[in-house]
């Protein structure tokens, strides 16, 4: 998709159909499903509205509905809804408790609990195999065959195209549309210059911009010992990759905020991104722009290493179910924020994960009651 330099009003219309999954969760749940009663075709046919995007099933009176409910909502605040995903790194679906997980499998969560049960489960939809391809999915709209994101880079992988030369964010559309926008947490769709988040749409990044196990890798002697050990794989590891908490202003290259040069260091780094968070919601409360923000956990990706706070503190006392913990008391945080801000009721908040338990990493991994399973990135 290229760059035609929209008009704000242009810009929200494509806003609009880039982020169809946020406007449908504003439908009326309960409504009945359409009946063709003459007999025909009961099925929805998929149609193309664009030349380079895919044909979709389209749903007229959601849509419309969803639409009314934004009007509305604008009219009685005066602004356009915030926008807040938290967005996880392969937490199984049976981990929170409101899908059958919490203190049944050793890690309670009351905070995502109280995200489904005020709000919509959403249970049907299509996941990508690994973590690159769905957030790609995510922030363009797009299946990753179009973009070419269809697989994690490499540690020291140098991509032969940027993908994003030719790709659009919901960030940049929302930019457009008079939005501030954020990255806060994992990326894991480019490192180079020019692929970064803050150079495709989003106006503030901080976070990393690989996964969390590129940093363990170097430094946990014990799972990793023939590369650890070994000083010329590390002297090449280390040329290869930077394990840093990075950041960058729109437009930037980001720069290195913490050297992740210890597992104590990388166990906290889900804490330096809920202060991000926090800070961020207290500037754009104080804004007359509304906001997007994702928020992308490194959490409960492997390898887990408890954050000081957080050790010992599930019920299962283990290093991933201490993670779960801390995803949910981090949802906590910024929800009440949100409230404390008074801005709650007109931001929509979802809560997903990018892939389901990772298998090959058990016991640092989650449960879920599926055949099939994700098999490492």
């Amino acid at each position: 998709m290229h760059h035609h330099n929209p008009t704000h009003q242009q810009s929200f219309a494509k806003s609009r159909r880039l982020i169809a999954p946020l406007l449908s969760a504003l439908c009326l749940a309960s409504a009945p499903i359409a009946v063709n009663a003459s007999g025909g075709d009961p099925f929805i046919k998929a149609k193309p509205f664009a030349e380079n995007m895919e044909p979709v099933r389209q749903h007229p009176e959601q849509l419309a509905a969803a639409e009314k409910k934004l009007a509305e909502l604008e009219e009685r605040t005066g602004k356009k809804p915030n926008i807040l995903i938290f967005l996880v790194d392969d937490m199984g679906w049976g981990d929170p408790g409101a899908f059958g997980g919490g203190l049944a499998v050793g890690a309670a969560t009351p905070n995502i609990d109280r995200l489904a049960e005020q709000g919509l489960k959403l249970t049907s939809t299509y996941s990508q195999p690994t973590c690159t391809p769905t957030r790609a999915a995510m922030m363009t709209g797009r299946l990753p065959a179009r973009t070419g994101l269809t697989r994690p880079t490499l540690t020291g992988e140098a991509a032969r195209v940027n993908p994003w030369d030719n790709e659009e964010t919901a960030a940049s559309l929302l930019s457009d549309a008079g939005y501030v926008t954020a990255l806060s947490g994992k990326w894991h769709l480019g490192v180079g210059d020019g692929s970064q988040p803050q150079q495709v749409g989003y106006d503030e990044y901080f976070g990393i911009l690989s996964v969390v196990s590129e940093f363990t890798q170097g430094l946990d002697d014990h799972k990793y010992p023939e590369l650890i050990r070994n000083p010329e794989r590390m002297a090449a590891l280390k040329q290869l990759s930077t394990s840093a908490v990075t950041a960058g202003k729109k437009g930037e290259l980001a720069k290195v905020i913490t050297d992740l040069d210890s597992l104590d260091k990388v166990a906290e780094i889900d804490q330096q991104f809920a202060d991000f968070s926090e800070d961020f919601i207290d500037r754009a409360a104080k804004s007359d722009k509304p906001f997007y923000l994702v928020h992308s956990f490194s959490r409960v990706h492997n390898d887990n290493f408890s954050a000081s706070e957080f050790k010992g503190k599930s019920l299962a006392r283990t290093p991933y179910k201490d993670a779960v913990v801390e995803v949910d008391d981090i949802v906590g945080r910024l929800i009440h924020k949100l409230e404390e801000k008074g801005i709650a009721d007109n931001t929509l908040v979802f809560f997903t994960s990018d892939n389901g338990a990772n298998e090959d990493a058990w016991p640092d991994a989650g449960f879920h009651p599926w055949r099939a399973a994700y098999l490492g990135h």
